[in-house]
């Protein structure tokens, strides 16, 4: 028996040398794949980054055109708000005084000016603390007020309303209202008898004001101004009632 175990001894040799040659050779087909799937990996990678990068400079002038026009359009939001701000507490101010009676002995006087004189100083320091000083339209510290850095205007008008229609309009004869610089006028164009509510008929006293400021871009791009105008006119109301300017029935 011992011989015949000798003798298979070189063929068991011969299966395990083919069995490794064969191994070696799958290890160097599969190192010859893996090294052609790196290269092909490689070169999708850079045209991939090429492609981006081509796509990122076509894009990105509309990019900057969106982002920048944002920006500018927080900006003029900004003071927009400040605008409506300024002329709500205005009107509520105005709402308690009286456009047509002297402050001295109540006595009738059409118009009192010391009511359109403190409604326009109101909202002048309204607009600057409202806008933390960015619109500062009162260099001097009194009235009258200089009108040469006002990049906009205030309006105050009175109505009085009688039924659905307007009995009267102050200051009488003025119908674009009052202008504190005369660079804008009223929006409201109601004169005498004019309907001003539609709903159910109320006998009241109103009084308006309107602010008018022209926006200056802030950022000033040449891409904006290509698309929206500059300046741009911000303009806010309010309205409030005021018992001084009631109709009073006739005796």
């Amino acid at each position: 028996m011992k011989p015949e175990a000798r003798s298979m001894r070189p063929e068991a040799r011969s299966v395990g040398s083919a069995a490794r040659n064969m191994e070696s050779e799958e290890e160097s087909s599969m190192a010859i794949d893996l090294r052609a799937f790196r290269a092909r990996l490689s070169r999708n990678l850079t045209s991939r980054k090429g492609q981006s990068f081509v796509e990122l400079t076509i894009l990105m002038p509309l990019l900057m055109l969106m982002i920048s026009g944002l920006i500018e359009m927080g900006f003029m939001l900004n003071y927009y708000l400040d605008v409506i701000d300024a002329a709500r507490e205005t009107a509520r101010f105005a709402a308690n005084d009286d456009p047509i009676r002297a402050d001295s002995d109540g006595s009738p006087l059409y118009p009192n000016p010391n009511f359109y004189l403190r409604a326009h100083s109101l909202a002048i320091e309204s607009l600057k603390s409202s806008s933390d000083g960015r619109i500062d339209w009162d260099p001097s510290p009194a009235p009258p007020f200089p009108c040469d850095p006002v990049n906009g205007d205030v309006v105050v008008s009175a109505f009085s309303v009688l039924g659905s229609g307007v009995d009267e309009r102050f200051p009488i004869g003025a119908p674009a209202g009052q202008s504190m610089c005369g660079n804008y006028s009223s929006q409201f164009t109601y004169a005498k008898g004019d309907p001003i509510y539609t709903a159910a008929a109320i006998n009241s006293g109103l009084v308006v004001v309107e602010i008018y400021y022209e926006y200056n871009h802030v950022l000033g791009l040449p891409w904006i101004k290509a698309f929206v105008p500059d300046p741009i006119t911000l303009y806010a109301y309010s309205f409030m009632p005021n018992i001084n300017v009631e109709p009073t029935s006739t005796p």
